[in-house]
């Protein structure tokens, strides 16, 4: 190959420490020597590797693919891990270079050295070149390390490291290496450009946010509907004055052209004296719709107004002294009195002919009472909801939306284990499934037949009720949530971050869409956004529950443990924290505090465990018990089993037939 000039995938290796072991035993060192040569005699003919030279404690090798160094390279560090060890690191990159009298140079070869230098005993470094050409192999789980100045090299070059189970990732601090040297004079420059910069961005930072007012454009097509007041005698009928509120909101969200805020956001400002312009502007609308209820008995006054967000002027305002009985033409009223100021196509009333419209008040009650309840969350509330739910029915057993909100309830209970998972989904759908017979315009019981089939693995089943409910109620910031989980779960992860940024427009301050997005982005590996995503839910609520684990595993996929222990230690839900400290221990290498942690989510926790078990089996290396308790993720329902399409904890199983075959039986595709 005398004067072969190619493109070629380079590989340095050489034993870390060599000096010093020998200074220390002659003997050990050569023994070390010995090994590191024959294993690389060995191993490199069988991923086509040429052993270009061998020098001192270190070779050479070059590849005609960056796939095949890269599996040589792990098939290399596997060996040297095997008594008796060798304390080898390597470093790779793809770049031109010449082959001249059995020796090669070019800048491939410098650069591969380099990076080779910042690595430690057991990792594997490679440049951006090598990554962008086996990133879309999911075998490999890579992370990036940064940027370094290496010495003769012009630009800043980016290295990542192979962070498979087994293999070391170094930390930032650990990684010496070949690097420019600076001087004095070098620092002194820099930190005066950077005083400097910061001052240029503090002024245009400061001129942005002065300015942002009067240049930021907000629809004025936009609104978000506050929680009326109660101002009922008793002050007990806050579940009459919120019902009338959502039944307003989800009365605009059916106008396409009107950007409606969601429920959770508007709501968050329940109970404050926020003035409303402060409102609008975090929650980016021009216009609140707010008011009052006064109910006694079947006799309500409504007062409510328009207001304009910007200056605070008053567009509409009207009081409403009413029957119960006239509930339904007073929500038409208002909503038609909006649509009207904003200068909107004209609103559907809602006393048309399908079986959600309600002419009985009691009914009514019933209902606002059981979504005011299922609203809650809780397992007490839950029942509290599927009570009142069920007294509906007994009312009018033809009413859909009593039905979609006994599905509704059966879902949720099925998905938290509070009842029977598998009797649960089963109930649900048969409720949503009536709702839908009596009323297919309710977009309620589109969305929850839609929640059910996803946990039956038919996700093209619960892809079409979605868009039956968006093209139902296009506002509807819930269903925009769940379709992106849905996406999630199929493995289309940037459709599912769409999905899930529209619905943060509409409802921009509900910390669970936060977490969805997080998820999202953490699977399809964008993870610095993965951890604002997290964060903000955290800003939103810093109790929310598994956000501190989220954060922790990613910084494990970055390789940075010990801050994955930090973060994990504030974690608020138990059995996720133990999970995340397992995690964290098994890659510190403090294996007796991971098991102990292990045994204490086996022990206390009932449920939905299956899958967590099966990621920390996978970080174990035990690819078979981790299989088996997929397979019984599966027969459980484990509702976190519908993470198991490209999660980058279990790449490592990705290969087998039994994972394979597993995605089938969830209807999803291998590739």
């Amino acid at each position: 190959m005398s004067n072969d000039h190619k493109l070629a995938a380079i590989l340095f290796a050489d034993i870390a420490g060599y000096t010093a072991i020998m200074q220390k035993d002659e003997q050990s060192a050569m023994v070390q020597l010995n090994r590191f040569k024959e294993v690389l005699v060995r191993i490199a003919p069988d991923h086509e590797g040429r052993i270009v030279q061998f020098f001192g404690d270190g070779c050479l090798l070059a590849f005609e693919s960056s796939m095949s160094g890269v599996d040589c390279a792990i098939a290399l560090q596997k060996a040297f891990s095997e008594t008796p060890v060798v304390p080898v690191r390597i470093g790779l990159h793809m770049g031109d270079v010449v082959f001249k009298n059995e020796n090669v140079f070019g800048d491939g070869v410098n650069i591969a050295s380099r990076i080779e230098s910042l690595g430690i005993p057991g990792a594997i470094l490679m440049s951006k070149t090598i990554r962008d050409q086996i990133k879309n192999n999911s075998d490999f789980l890579l992370v990036s390390l940064g940027s370094f100045d290496f010495k003769n090299v012009s630009e800043r070059m980016e290295v990542f490291a192979l962070a498979n189970p087994g293999f070391v990732v170094p930390k930032r601090g650990e990684m010496q290496g070949k690097l420019k040297s600076i001087s004095k004079k070098t620092v002194f420059v820099k930190w005066i450009t950077a005083i400097a910069l910061i001052g240029v961005l503090a002024i245009v930072f400061w001129f942005i946010t002065g300015q942002k007012k009067s240049t930021e454009t907000i629809s004025e097509k936009s609104i978000a509907v506050l929680p009326f007041i109660d101002m009922s005698e008793g002050k007990d009928q806050e579940y009459f004055s919120d019902g009338l509120s959502e039944e307003l909101l989800n009365l605009l969200s059916k106008i396409p052209e009107l950007k409606v805020i969601g429920r959770t956001s508007s709501f968050s400002f329940k109970g404050k004296s926020e003035d409303l312009k402060s409102i609008a502007q975090k929650l980016g609308v021009a216009h609140i719709l707010e008011g009052s209820v006064r109910k006694d008995g079947k006799k309500i006054r409504v007062t409510a107004q328009l207001v304009r967000a910007t200056d605070g002027s008053q567009l509409w305002s009207q009081t409403y002294d009413r029957d119960l009985e006239g509930i339904f033409k007073l929500q038409d009223d208002i909503a038609g009195a909006v649509v009207k100021q904003l200068k909107l196509r004209l609103l559907p009333t809602s006393d048309g002919e399908g079986s959600s419209a309600i002419n009985n008040t009691d009914v009514y009650n019933l209902i606002l009472q059981g979504d005011y309840f299922s609203d809650k969350r809780d397992s007490l509330s839950m029942q509290k909801a599927m009570a009142l739910y069920r007294d509906a029915l007994a009312i009018d057993s033809l009413n859909a939306r009593s039905w979609a909100g006994v599905a509704k309830c059966f879902t949720l209970q099925a998905t938290w284990s509070w009842i029977d998972r598998k009797q649960g989904y089963e109930n649900a759908r048969k409720a949503a499934t009536k709702s839908i017979e009596l009323d297919n315009t309710l977009a309620e019981g589109h969305r929850t037949l839609g929640m059910v089939k996803m946990n039956d693995y038919d996700f093209d089943g619960a892809e079409r009720e979605f868009k039956n409910a968006l093209n139902l109620e296009p506002g509807n910031a819930e269903v925009l949530r769940i379709s992106g989980y849905l996406y999630r779960s199929m493995g289309r992860f940037d459709e599912g971050i769409r999905f899930i940024r529209q619905s943060i427009n509409l409802d921009p301050l509900r910390p669970i869409t936060y977490i969805n997005l997080g998820l999202l982005q953490y699977a399809a590996n964008y993870t610095d956004e993965a951890i604002i995503s997290f964060k903000k839910a955290l800003e939103l609520n810093p109790q929310w529950p598994r956000a501190h684990t989220f954060i922790g595993e990613v910084y494990l996929l970055q390789g940075k443990p010990e801050k994955t222990l930090i973060e994990v230690e504030q974690e608020t839900d138990k059995s996720f924290k133990d999970f995340g400290l397992a995690r964290a221990y098994y890659a510190l290498g403090n294996t007796k505090k991971a098991d102990e942690k292990v045994k204490e989510i086996t022990t206390q926790t009932h449920g939905n465990i299956s899958y967590r078990m099966a990621i920390i089996r996978a970080q174990r290396g035990e690819k078979d018990k981790a299989l088996e308790l997929l397979d019984q993720a599966y027969k459980e329902k484990d509702v976190w089993l519908l993470f198991l399409k490209g999660d980058p904890r279990l790449r490592s199983l990705e290969n087998d037939p039994r994972h394979t075959a597993l995605l089938k039986k969830m209807n999803l595709p291998a590739d």
